[in-house]
């Protein structure tokens, strides 16, 4: 019979029969430029499986196979050299079954541990308010006016609820310790559903991993790799570190706990669904740091000017840059002390398609001169750099490119120096 009946009578691949005839498994007859296999044939492939299902490898049934096939009628099978083939593949499976015995024992062991825990077996560290320190930090965009507290709770130094007025009217509102200002949003019906939920951490971590592509979760990781060997943090003390775009905290919670106790770590957010769920999951970390979380749009973060003593833009004016032509940094550059330090990650396209989800007018923010020029001009002298490789794909949260579209990112370090 031929090659392919031959794969299919015995439920298997051509690709498979060739890799046996390549290895010498398999010896069927060549006639002209085709095989011919036989009930032999049929035999050696039976009995190559049987090898296969009690453990051996394709190599050792090669020597099996030869001791079968030029020991034939010379009792092979009681040979000790044949033999002990067998007999160490026993003690093999021995070893095995003993390892995997133990690998079943752990595996439950650390099931029932899994199993036995719940939210109040891990220890919640009461988060501090805002402190009353950080009024000082505090500036009207309008009128650059102080704020005043208009009502709320003090608790040892620390505001949980209150209302913060400057004198041209202007309000800020302090909700469960975070700041609310302008340009917050609000999704109700999707906050019902997340509180209702009671786990929604682990349900967003959990399908965003199991949603994105596998070289990008890569990608995402080596760039936080690059950044924890990057940021100065030996330059945090007594610093003021502001975040733009907190989001999920995916930055946020891998570097808190780097930053020494007399530092300040700011987080702002728009979005105030993700920063009460945010302010919740560090609830569960004990820092040393002051952390202040504000809910706001970037145009309007109520931070006094040279306030900012390291600005850390992880993709918040990337997204920004989504929506609009201006550079982001420009806008919060007043908040920036001379001396202070700026570490970012860009997101970039290496080319866009003609039906590229990047308006044209938009797409120079995405490019890798563009951004390097925007830094430099306002000051920045580069101490790191690094390019990462492309991706060609993402996920639920990285929807912004089209099939043939390339994307990378751009991580930068830098301190700010005085205007020449």
């Amino acid at each position: 019979m031929k090659i392919g009946q031959f794969a299919k009578l015995n439920n298997t691949s051509i690709d498979t029969i060739r890799h046996y005839m390549s290895l010498g498994l398999l010896l069927p007859e060549k006639a002209g430029n085709q095989y011919e296999f036989d009930e032999k044939c049929t035999s050696d492939y039976i009995e190559i499986q049987r090898l296969k299902q009690i453990g051996f490898t394709l190599s050792e049934i090669q020597h099996l196979m030869l001791y079968k096939k030029m020991g034939k009628m010379t009792g092979y099978r009681q040979r000790i050299s044949y033999l002990s083939y067998f007999e160490n593949k026993q003690r093999q499976v021995a070893e095995e079954l003993e390892r995997l015995e133990s690998m079943k024992l752990q595996l439950a062991s650390y099931i029932e541990e899994m199993k036995g825990m719940t939210e109040s077996d891990e220890e919640i560290h009461s988060l501090p308010g805002v402190r009353m320190s950080t009024l000082d930090m505090l500036c009207c965009n309008k009128c650059k006016g102080n704020y005043n507290i208009e009502s709320g709770n003090i608790i040892k130094g620390e505001l949980y609820e209150a209302v913060l007025r400057c004198g041209c009217g202007s309000e800020l509102f302090i909700e469960d310790g975070i700041i609310f200002g302008e340009g917050s949003i609000y999704d109700s019906e999707r906050a019902c559903r997340e509180e209702m939920s009671g786990s929604y951490s682990e349900l967003y971590i959990d399908e965003y991993i199991n949603t994105t592509d596998i070289n990008y979760l890569h990608k995402l990781q080596s760039g936080l790799e690059w950044s924890l060997r990057h940021i100065p943090f030996e330059k945090a003390s007594d610093a003021t570190a502001l975040e733009l775009g907190s989001g999920h905290g995916y930055f946020m919670r891998h570097v808190l706990d780097l930053f020494p106790d007399s530092s300040t770590y700011i987080a702002v957010d728009h979005d105030r669904v993700k920063m009460k769920w945010l302010r919740r999951v560090i609830e569960k970390n004990n820092l040393k740091c002051n952390v202040v979380f504000i809910c706001t749009d970037f145009e309007n973060i109520p931070l006094r000017d040279n306030t900012v003593d390291m600005l850390l833009d992880i993709a918040g004016s990337s997204n920004y840059a989504f929506e609009n032509r201006e550079f982001l940094l420009r806008r919060v550059d007043h908040l920036m002390k001379k001396g202070g330090y700026l570490h970012g990650s860009y997101i970039l396209f290496k080319n866009f398609k003609s039906n590229s989800k990047i308006p044209r007018e938009l797409r120079v923010n995405f490019m890798l001169d563009h951004v390097k020029k925007e830094i430099e001009n306002l000051n920045y002298s580069c101490t790191d750099e690094h390019v990462s490789s492309t991706v060609v794909k993402g996920g639920p949260m990285e929807d912004y490119f089209v099939e043939g579209e390339e994307v990378y990112t751009y991580q930068y370090t830098g301190v700010k120096i005085e205007k020449l």
